[in-house]
């Protein structure tokens, strides 16, 4: 969830460290150089802070 908007890139990418890149009116986002998403972006929207947290261990 990246501004209050969900992003959903699929099962097949659960567990990636991802970055997301915001733009002025979508939300690109990149394993590596591969592109998984492009979302369009809200523009009242706007990311308030930035926050990751590590995969939980079992």
């Amino acid at each position: 969830m990246v501004a209050r908007q969900r992003l959903r890139i699929g099962r097949t990418h659960a567990g990636k460290i991802v970055t997301i890149v915001i733009e002025d009116t979508h939300f690109r986002v990149l394993h590596g150089d591969e592109e998984l998403a492009l979302h369009a972006r809200d523009p009242q929207a706007r990311p308030i802070r930035i926050t990751a947290y590590n995969r939980r261990s079992t």
